[in-house]
């Protein structure tokens, strides 16, 4: 029998990977860089000469929460796992790019384990192009003793491998930016299968997919295909990439919801669900109004919320105390634990684990 067995967003935690902290040096800011965190640095002076954008207290206070973070699972008898790190940060070079390689963080972007089987999702940043190798000492384990290991197709991330058209609507001035930047290669093939693991969320038999572009509609075709019959991919428009800030369910019936429109914008068989609507805490450009540095992720990063059981969630603080009264009548516990600067670093406590055994069985919660 396989040691990886994780069905849903919720079952009580076993074991779980939680990502390892970033050295003091920052990936290349490169195409693939403003392209995956548009939403949130467009207009702003990300990676400019002489802008100091994450500082070395910046990395240390981040690393000690999550080391706290950690040790705060491991007393609550859930067994940790943690990738290797690197000693430094080395450039990289495919047949059709240059950059430079980035510790597995937020390991979820580019893992998932549904079932028994772990699946790696292709990178969508030439920076993260072997981030997951960082990965490969636990996934090989948990391989030769049970189970079933995938990873989809390596893209070229040429710059014609994205489909920028989203971008019309709401950006266009980096619509017409990106055409005039990207050029042609002669490997490039059109569109390719690119989309990050956190744009799903497991529940079961169905899996919510964030689909916003024809990259990720390939994802969701492979997807379907590698997951087979027993398991349906229903797919939604929420937001640009990432769905685990946005939808969060606590358990069968129950879910949160950052904004309360985006119920309709939700699959049939999930609007019949519970949906609380958690505002956000604050405005982030409030809270580092007389720093330097532009936040990766919104402020909704702070509801990035791991449940460890259908009765019990890890958050921030400050999600903590918007939350812990609101679930107190669903009879959820809602634990408290520090991570500073998880909007710099794009991830809280959903994005830098990768839960590999969770109690229960494969379900069909619709």
């Amino acid at each position: 029998m396989s040691l990886v067995n994780s069905h849903n967003e919720w079952d009580t935690l076993r074991e779980v990977i939680v990502g390892s902290g970033v050295p003091g040096d920052l990936p290349a800011i490169d195409f693939t860089f403003r392209l995956h965190f548009h939403d949130n640095i467009h207009g702003k002076r990300v990676g400019e000469p002489n802008q100091e954008y994450i500082t070395k207290k910046m990395v240390q206070e981040h690393n000690s929460d999550i080391e706290n973070f950690v040790t705060l699972l491991k007393s609550l008898g859930i067994r940790v796992k943690r990738p290797e790190v690197p000693e430094t940060i080395e450039r990289t070079k495919t047949l059709c790019w240059e950059s430079s390689t980035h510790p597995s963080l937020n390991c979820r972007d580019m893992c998932m384990v549904v079932g028994d089987m772990i699946i790696e999702s292709p990178p969508t940043c030439r920076w993260r192009y072997f981030e997951n190798d960082y990965l490969k000492k636990i996934f090989l384990q948990y391989f030769k003793r049970g189970a079933r290991w995938v990873s989809s197709p390596k893209p070229l991330l040429t710059d014609n491998s994205f489909d920028i058209n989203f971008f019309k609507q709401s950006h266009s001035d980096v619509y017409n930016q990106y055409h005039k930047q990207a050029s042609d290669h002669s490997l490039d093939c059109g569109h390719e299968i690119l989309f990050d693991a956190a744009n799903c969320m497991r529940m079961g038999t169905h899996i919510l997919m964030n689909v916003s572009n024809e990259n990720q509609r390939l994802g969701a075709r492979w997807l379907g295909d590698i997951l087979g019959k027993k398991y349906t991919v229903m797919e939604c428009n929420i937001c640009d990439n990432h769905i685990d800030s946005e939808f969060l369910p606590i358990r069968p019936g129950l879910a949160l919801v950052t904004l309360p429109e985006l119920k309709t914008k939700l699959p049939p068989q999930l609007q019949s669900w519970d949906m609380i609507h958690v505002p956000e805490i604050y405005d982030t450009m409030y809270k580092y109004k007389n720093a330097t540095t532009s936040p990766l992720a919104s402020p909704k990063i702070d509801y990035n919320i791991l449940s460890i059981a259908p009765d019990a969630l890890i958050c921030s603080p400050e999600c903590e105390r918007v939350l812990g009264k609101v679930l107190k009548k669903y009879k959820i516990d809602v634990i408290p634990s520090l991570m500073r600067h998880a909007d710099i670093f794009a991830g809280g406590h959903h994005c830098i684990t990768i839960d590999t055994i969770r109690d229960g069985e494969l379900e069909n919660y619709f």
